[in-house]
């Protein structure tokens, strides 16, 4: 899979402390995929989702970087 960076990218902290630059959904998916905290969840599962389909070019990257910010905020990791 070819990235798409964002416009910006997110800064997350993850619960246990480390801080992440997560620059295009390829990131994303490998956070929600591999360290997400919370494996549940409506904003989860619609980040994954939405992450997949910029991937294809069916919805912008823009679009997929909202939806990781609220998947975050679903799983109390900080965004800064």
């Amino acid at each position: 899979m070819r990235d798409i960076p964002w416009s910006k990218p997110v800064r997350i902290k993850m619960p246990y402390g480390m801080q992440r630059n997560v620059e295009g959904p390829v990131a994303a998916l490998d956070l929600l995929n591999r360290e997400w905290p919370a494996r549940q969840g409506r904003h989860y599962e619609a980040a994954r989702s939405v992450c997949r389909a910029a991937l294809e070019r069916m919805t912008s990257a823009e679009a997929a970087r909202e939806i990781f910010i609220s998947a975050s905020i679903e799983a109390a990791v900080a965004v800064h």
